[in-house]
């Protein structure tokens, strides 16, 4: 019999009660009003503080209501405040119209913004190479498996920390050229990331192999290759036993703290079922929850059984750990409950 499906029935006979919280939020603002591609969407607030509660999460829903634009999480301060900056635009910004901001924290607040995209939008042109780039870091990155189990304590993986960023088709040596060349691009990096060097966050981590992964590809150059290339995966499995393409890029199967914060929200009826299942897509195909042998492209969430419910509620409360919660995904991807087309 399936372990994790003995999992599931053994948990399911355990009764728990939901913790009422008595968290709100009080208000919010955006900078502005109405928006184009690529500008800087600056969300203030204040919410009534509760350290039982890690993080606040924000939903942009795209007009259409059936998908979400940017699925994100804000810690506030003990006094309350909180700002978060969100960039505009990209693949799931495709409609024109209001855009519903939900900001989460114990209650629910809802306002809007309009989109417009951008009619003439041209990419900046690439930074010149400078001569001095930052030295690769010494220190690796955590490459944890799917297939194994989790320590009982771990760092942050700053690769996931901001969606988006570092980009899969952006290369580390483009984000290096921009910070050593662009003066407003080091310090809006040095403000995110206060605890991190550059490379800590856009690098990759030296392997066995001289230059490999190396600077100057993106780390989708290297997912492609292996998902299309049989002699190159076959020659990656060999050299990496036991590890995912995306491991090796740094892109771990931890899945940010913050999306345990969601998982309860969901759980406790905070978030209803369609927006839990949109997030959920949302982080698979955007690869904050990266699972192996998995093409997050193509992922269709139809329906969550009601087990899930109480699984996303164990793990957002540590009664079962982030490992179990993982390969519940796996599970329903496995047993066709999440559709891959």
């Amino acid at each position: 019999m399936n372990s994790l499906f003995v999992l599931f029935t053994l948990l399911l006979t355990l009764p728990f009660f939901f913790d009422d919280s008595f968290a709100v939020v009080n208000d919010f603002t955006t900078n502005k009003i109405l928006y184009n591609t690529d500008d800087s969407l600056i969300i203030t607030g204040n919410v009534d503080y509760d350290s039982d509660l890690f993080s606040i999460i924000i939903q942009i829903i795209t007009p259409s209501g059936s998908g979400l634009a940017h699925v994100d999480s804000v810690i506030p301060n003990t006094d309350g405040t909180f700002t978060k900056t969100i960039n505009v635009g990209g693949p799931t910004w495709s409609e024109d119209g209001d855009y519903k901001i939900k900001i989460s924290y114990g209650g629910n607040l809802e306002k809007f913004i309009e989109y417009k995209k951008s009619l003439e939008y041209v990419p900046p042109p690439p930074p010149v190479t400078p001569s001095n780039p930052v030295v690769p870091p010494t220190s690796p990155i955590p490459n944890p498996s799917l297939e194994i189990e989790l320590p009982e304590s771990y760092s942050e993986n700053p690769k996931m920390r901001i969606l988006g960023f570092p980009s899969f088709d952006k290369s580390p040596q483009y984000y290096i050229d921009r910070y050593n060349t662009e003066t407003e691009y080091r310090t809006w990096f040095d403000s995110q990331f206060p605890l991190y060097v550059l490379n800590d966050v856009v690098g990759y981590s030296p392997t066995h192999i001289e230059n490999f992964p190396s600077f100057d590809k993106s780390p989708q150059y290297y997912i492609d290759r292996y998902n299309t290339e049989t002699e190159y995966r076959t020659w990656f499995d060999s050299q990496f036993p036991g590890k995912t393409i995306y491991s090796v890029l740094g892109f771990s199967t931890y899945i940010p703290e913050w999306i345990k914060t969601y998982a309860q929200s969901w759980a406790t009826g905070d978030i209803s079922d369609d927006e839990f299942m949109n997030g959920l897509d949302f982080m698979l195909k955007n690869n904050i929850i990266v699972i192996a042998n998995y093409e997050p492209d193509s992922s269709q969430v139809d329906e969550i059984p009601s087990w899930f419910r109480n699984i996303a509620h164990w793990w957002s409360t540590d009664l079962i750990s982030q490992q179990e919660f993982i390969n519940s995904i796996k599970y329903l991807i496995q047993e066709d409950v999440i559709l891959i087309e």
